[in-house]
């Protein structure tokens, strides 16, 4: 097998087009993949050399976070707790401390997973991607990437993300197997302006419902524009369980699913709404 490792952008892209390689980003997944050999590549492409991969800044109205910038880096970052909370509290929880020190944003979309834990953060949030491929730049919603299918060409390159700093307050929470290494059962994030004590821009992802993350917006439709309060909470715990039980169907999963959101979408909740009132 070849193995190469760029030192800037454009070399990586060039070795995707001109050899049948796979970009290595943290390796949590793709390694299992390839000691299963679910995935065969004839190359690799080292990700972990390009500096402009790793940078984490606030810059033109956004927050920006290159695609190896890992899950440990984020969730000890200053500005992700600030800007992208919902993103920081999923950084928490996602993995052992050792998959978190590997484990990389870029590799979390890349590979896709239904559980991912960053995506519906992402999603809520409204992020954009920066994808880079011998085609150029493109910057994309990543709810349009992700109805996208095959999600991204062999030789594109995901470069980093933007998440626009709009003031929007949010929280994730998850269900997982096991507390050390849980890998989400189930996963809600929630993003959201508040104006006085009246939700506006709400925006609802969820993980773990389907084949991949993906924001609801009869959900959201139905949560703006109303006082937040328990009868609020209690509506939107209506409205998600009726989403849940769409988007799975006769799946076995199903039933448990549809209880298990009411807790999961309330825990969202109160990780940025504190009992007795909002953060204004």
């Amino acid at each position: 097998m070849k193995y190469f490792q760029p030192k800037n952008i454009r070399d990586a892209v060039e070795f995707a087009k001109t050899s049948e390689a796979v970009f290595l980003a943290g390796g949590t997944d793709l390694v299992l993949q390839m000691r299963t050999g679910k995935i065969q590549p004839m190359a690799l492409i080292d990700l972990g050399k390009i500096p402009e991969l790793r940078v984490i800044q606030e810059a033109n109205g956004s927050l920006e976070i290159g695609s190896m910038v890992t899950f440990a880096e984020m969730g000890q970052n200053e500005l992700v707790y600030k800007y992208a909370h919902a993103l920081w509290r999923a950084c928490q929880t996602m993995g052992s401390p050792q998959i978190r020190n590997q484990a990389t944003l870029g590799g979390n979309l890349g590979n896709c997973s239904p559980a991912a834990d960053g995506l519906p953060p992402l999603l809520a949030l409204g992020a954009e991607v920066q994808l880079c491929s011998g085609k150029g730049e493109e910057i994309v919603a990543v709810e349009s990437l992700l109805k996208r299918t095959p999600l991204l060409s062999r030789d594109t390159l995901i470069q980093g993300f933007r998440i626009p700093l709009k003031g929007l307050q949010s929280g994730f929470a998850k269900l997982g197997r096991r507390q050390a290494l849980a890998i989400a059962r189930l996963s809600v994030a929630v993003a959201m302006e508040v104006d006085g004590d009246v939700a506006t821009q709400v925006r609802i992802a969820l993980g773990a419902v389907g084949k991949r993350a993906f924001l609801s917006v009869d959900l959201a439709r139905e949560l703006t524009g109303q006082k937040v309060n328990e009868a609020w909470i209690e509506k939107g715990i209506e409205q998600v369980q009726q989403v849940v039980r769409d988007a799975l169907g006769a799946r076995a999963s199903a039933p448990y699913k549809r209880v298990a959101v009411a807790g999961i979408l309330r825990e969202a909740l109160a990780s940025f709404i504190p009992e007795g009132g909002l953060k204004i």
